[in-house]
This record gives C-alpha cells, structure tokens and sequence, in this order.
C-alpha cells in the first residue's frame, strides 16, 4: 500500500472514530484571560493557545483586564504575570477572586517571587510558573488546571 493510500485509509478511520465519539452536546472553547505587559510575550501566548483551541483575551495590564472580565460571558482561567506596572498581578487575581471565587489562577513571572501571601495562595489551590517557561510547559498547566482539552460542553 502506497503512502496516500495508507493516509486515506487512516483518514477514513479517523472520520468514523470522531463521528462515533461526537458528544451529545455542542462544545465550545474554554476561555483565557492573559495579562502581561510585554507584548511579544502577550502575542506569542494567544497565538499558542488559540492554536490548541482555546479562547484568549489579552490585556497589558491590570485595569484592562479587569473591565474584559467584567464584561466577557465566561472566563475559565486567568494567567497573570505577577510584575506589571501599577498593579500587580496578584492584586489583580485577589480582585477578581472575589468577584468569582471559584476562578482558577496561574501566576508567571520572571522575577523572584515568595512571601507569606503568595504561599498561601499557592496553598489554596493557585498555580505559579516561572518564565522562561517552554510553550508545550505552560500548555501542560494549562490542561492540568482546566481538566484536559480546550473544550467544554454547553448544556
């Protein structure tokens, strides 16, 4: 059997295997607040996770951020660099905690990062990576926190 012939005949299995596994409802993607004040670092992220199939707001800094979470329909996670100007990544997830206390966190930051508070943090169930980090390293947090893939079913 040629190579076409081989990828014909698995794509044809593939087909049949996700016909077969479709869920019995829609499925949409799990949504991302990102907050970080370099740019380069905001866009290679959105690219990265919205190449895996999520949903991905950006923000430069904590204000923004604040008024995209107020106004979204769902966010499922928020990534924030723990060093901005002004406010702080911290502050800004301690905010938006209490305006959803069930919304997961992952800090990032570059710099050293420790002290009672984040500890405590950590102890309820936030997560922190440290940049540099590896994409597939920050994509593996990411299904670890949300619980697998990048979609959720809407009941």
């Amino acid at each position: 059997m040629s190579i076409t012939e081989n990828a014909g005949s698995m794509n044809s299995e593939l087909f049949t295997d996700l016909k077969q596994s479709t869920p019995a409802y829609p499925l949409s993607p799990k949504t991302i607040l990102f907050v970080d004040d370099d740019e380069d670092i905001r866009a290679l992220t959105k690219t990265f996770l919205e190449h895996e199939g999520y949903s991905v707001f950006c923000c430069g800094d904590a204000e923004r951020a604040g008024h995209v979470f107020r106004s979204a329909s769902r966010i499922d996670l928020l990534i924030t660099d723990f060093y901005m100007p002004k406010t702080s990544g911290m502050d800004l997830a301690l905010e938006l905690r209490q305006q959803n206390p069930r919304l997961p966190i992952l800090l990032i930051s570059g710099g050293f990062v420790w002290g009672d508070n984040l500890k405590r943090l950590l102890g309820e169930g936030w997560r922190f990576l440290g940049k540099p980090f590896a994409l597939p390293e920050l994509l593996a947090t990411v299904h670890a926190i949300l619980g697998g893939g990048a979609m959720q079913a809407i009941a």
